[in-house]
């Protein structure tokens, strides 16, 4: 038993596992420009020759090193060395054939504008690759320009590929001193922090299922909060941080196969432990009703070790750490003798889903199993032609998107570098070189990169210009004092009030003053800087606005929509496994493309529209995650009940018949609604709600989900599952697997009829709150949608 509690403050420790790795990352940034400042400060007399815009040094190692392994930066240098040999050759042919002492400012913008065009537009190139060539050609076109014939049309272009390479070679350098910082150790440590993370989190939920009351289950899922939130940020770095690996030839044959598929595993094992939250939660009574054995089986120091997963923090190869011999596999069938004779009800469902949630998880076989689906895998010319006019349209506007992107940054670029010149001609490179490193691809929000690029450098020149008036006639000193700061702006990128445009910014603004050569005096070259910035952010603000006006807050509406379209795949390919996986897989990249954009939305001023309704997209993206667990341990469920039913007698004809009629009610019921849900939300928002248009869909109609109908599901389910799994033949072990298995479908199936009717009821109250003066009818709508919107 386990007493009363209240909620305790809970700090996982494995939260700061990330703050060591960030900080971590920042000395290995202030190593590495060290090494750039050192080089072109107190270098060999030929190697400081070479180096006349160290700028570009600093800019390619900020750009490569930040939160990178020896693995990712290896690919950033590869990266830089694609830029340059893209960018320098085709530079000297063309100062060789204009000649650099009569390039003027409308010959630099034009070069810059359609080399960067040129950059731009190629699918293969990397963006890493982009704004790398991007910063080359802006250095190279303004210096020019500001040179005339003292830049060479070889000498010149060579310097910039000097200082590239320079940037490079210190982030490698940066990355193996002290001593290598592999992606392999990374993610061994972070592999070893998110099982410790995983056998808290699943200890709790244990204890929650064995509690005496409800409240003190209630209390105990409470605590487990934080290491949930934690636990998603240990997946999100070890699947960000394993990219290095492949880049990466030390120790890697041995354990090459499980690095490279470790975020893909790992996710299999935090989807029973979010079943078995989703199990706690729903169970209305304490205590539970299992025997004693089953009790004691769950309490017992050898499951506790099967959840610590001592084997896999140890690290021995992933598929023997994580996989519990098959006698506590027996051990738990014998358990489960109580439990599984018992009338099957409603109430009953979530602790049988709780048990195989928790057979899921000490087994970690999600997808062990690999029979054929319940009714065979079918093929259907008719959707495979919808499948390819899809797939052609989705070409054509991705094509179209590039283009815009490659004009974007053409444009921009060049009128940067205009405007730039014409304000300074001797800093004409700063507005350039601002956006130059900031495009991204794909839309952002705008107006919260410029604000915080505008901030950072501000308050990066603040500090370049205290500490170089303070300590103007000691180099050494002034060079020093940059190190700290370098610590400090590597882990503002983190923060939510700057991110990673403004901490670059910051550090970049004080490493240009502190560690610079020959730019004046610093207070006139601060105040300039920060000028020629702001005309670098008002052009990229400008395009961005000209060339694809759509706020945040449509992106994230839109890709709401596009969430519950593969939603509503995943739900048609029922049950075919192979498909359901792979779309799955698919919705859970939009779901994380959903979060991004919501994060992003709400950083973006409203202006004259309505406040961004954040948290209703919270909650439809909560719901929508919920149903992705749901499916997933439904495949799971289905997957265990076929791979047993090796004897086709009439027991198991009629078992299978049981669940595949129960599916297309499920099917039947919420299909439509996701469909529906999802058109509605496409509506445009100026005629949302047309009350003499043609109707489009009844929401309140028979078909449509309600509250109850969760439980109906569920009811209509167990009804008649104990006169079907009677008749089954063959060990009584077997016939408990399958009761067991056959209660926790029927949970999952009826709660995700339930999770669409609270997905339905974020829609319409999203929809509510962007029209406050429309009085809103859902039984007509219009069918008028803004996908054909260009933007």
């Amino acid at each position: 038993m386990y007493p009363k509690m209240g909620v305790k403050a809970v700090a996982p420790p494995h939260a700061t596992a990330i703050w060591r790795e960030r900080l971590s990352s920042a000395f290995r940034t202030a190593i590495a420009c060290t090494i750039i400042g050192c080089t072109a400060l107190y270098g060999p007399d030929h190697v400081r020759h070479q180096i006349q815009y160290p700028s570009v040094a600093y800019v390619t190692a900020i750009l490569i090193v930040s939160d990178a392994t020896l693995g990712t930066t290896l690919r950033g240098a590869w990266h830089a060395l694609c830029a340059t040999v893209l960018v320098v050759p085709s530079t000297m042919l063309c100062l060789w054939i204009v000649g650099t002492s009569r390039f003027t400012e409308t010959g630099a913008t034009m070069a810059v504008g359609l080399s960067a065009f040129l950059v731009a537009l190629p699918e293969c190139l990397p963006i890493l690759t982009k704004r790398i060539a991007f910063a080359q050609l802006v250095i190279i076109y303004v210096g020019a320009v500001v040179h005339g014939h003292e830049a060479g049309p070889v000498t010149h272009p060579v310097h910039i590929a000097a200082c590239t390479a320079l940037g490079a070679s210190g982030s490698v350098l940066a990355l193996i001193l002290p001593y290598p910082r592999l992606a392999v150790t990374e993610v061994k440590k972070q592999f070893q922090s998110y099982t410790e993370n995983a056998s808290e989190r699943s200890s709790l939920y244990l204890k929650a299922f064995l509690s005496q009351d409800k409240s003190t289950a209630d209390d105990l899922i409470a605590q487990a909060e934080p290491f949930a939130k934690s636990g998603t940020k240990l997946l999100h770095h070890i699947n960000r941080i394993q990219e290095g690996v492949k880049w990466e030839r030390y120790r890697v044959r041995d354990f090459k196969k499980s690095f490279m598929k470790m975020g893909d595993r790992l996710n299999n094992m935090e989807t029973p432990i979010n079943g078995m939250k989703m199990a706690v939660s729903a169970i209305s009574s304490f205590p539970v009703v299992i025997d004693e054995e089953l009790k004691t089986y769950l309490k017992s120091e050898r499951v506790k070790q099967t959840l610590k997963l001592e084997d896999a923090k140890c690290f021995v190869p992933f598929d023997d750490a994580v996989t519990v011999p098959e006698r506590k596999d027996l051990l738990f069938d014998k358990s489960i003798h109580t439990i599984t004779s018992v009338s099957p009800t409603n109430k009953n469902l979530p602790v049988y889903f709780f048990l195989s949630c928790f057979e899921q998880l000490i087994n970690n076989s999600s997808m062990n199993p690999k029979p054929e689906s319940l009714d065979g895998q079918k093929t259907n010319n008719n959707n495979n032609i919808v499948k390819e006019s899809k797939t052609k349209e989705h070409e054509a506007r991705h094509n179209k998107d590039r283009l815009v992107f490659a004009l974007k940054c053409s444009v921009s670029l060049g009128l940067a570098v205009l405007l730039g010149m014409f304000f300074d001609k001797k800093n004409g490179y700063w507005s350039g070189l601002t956006i130059a490193i900031s495009f991204v691809e794909g839309r952002q929000p705008v107006f919260t990169v410029a604000n915080n690029r505008i901030q950072g450098t501000a308050i990066g020149s603040v500090y370049g210009v205290l500490g170089s008036c303070l300590l103007n006639q000691i180099a050494e000193i002034r060079f020093i004092i940059i190190l700290p700061w370098i610590v400090f702006t590597s882990l503002l990128q983190h923060s939510r009030m700057f991110g990673e445009s403004g901490g670059i910014s910051a550090v970049i603004g004080a490493l240009l003053i502190l560690g610079r050569k020959n730019y004046g005096p610093p207070k006139e070259f601060a105040i300039a800087r920060l000028t020629e910035v702001s005309i670098g952010l008002f052009c990229m603000v400008l395009l961005e606005i000209i060339l694809q006006p759509v706020r945040p807050a449509t992106l994230v509406k839109r890709q709401m929509a596009r969430c519950l379209g593969r939603l509503d795949e995943c739900l048609n390919q029922i049950p075919d496994f192979p498909s359901m996986n792979k779309h799955i897989k698919k919705l859970k990249s939009d779901i994380n493309g959903l979060k991004n954009l919501i994060k992003d939305a709400k950083t973006e001023p409203s202006f004259w529209f309505l406040p961004f309704k954040a948290s209703s997209y919270e909650k439809t993206e909560e719901r929508v995650s919920k149903m992705v667990v749901l499916l997933q341990i439904m495949i799971y469920n289905l997957q265990f009940i076929t791979s047993l039913s090796q004897n086709k007698d009439v027991g198991w004809n009629e078992v299978q018949e049981h669940i595949n009629d129960n599916l297309k009610i499920l099917k039947e019921t919420i299909c439509p609604c996701v469909k529906h849900l999802q058109w509605i939300t496409l509506v445009k928002s100026n005629n949302v709600f047309d009350q003499e248009s043609e109707e489009f869909f009844d929401l309140e109609s028979g078909c449509q989900p309600t509250s109850e109908s969760g439980s109906k599901v569920k009811d209509a389910f167990v009804q008649h599952l104990e006169e079907v799994t009677d008749k089954i033949q063959g060990e009584k072990e077997c016939k408990r697997k399958v009761v067991l298995h056959l209660n926790s479908l029927g949970f999952c199936i009826g709660c995700l009829v339930e999770e669409a009717t609270q997905v339905e009821k974020c829609v319409k109250e999203i929809i509510r709150c962007e029209n406050p003066y429309t009085q809103v009818e859902f039984k007509k709508t219009s069918c008028k949608t803004d996908t054909d919107d260009s933007s």
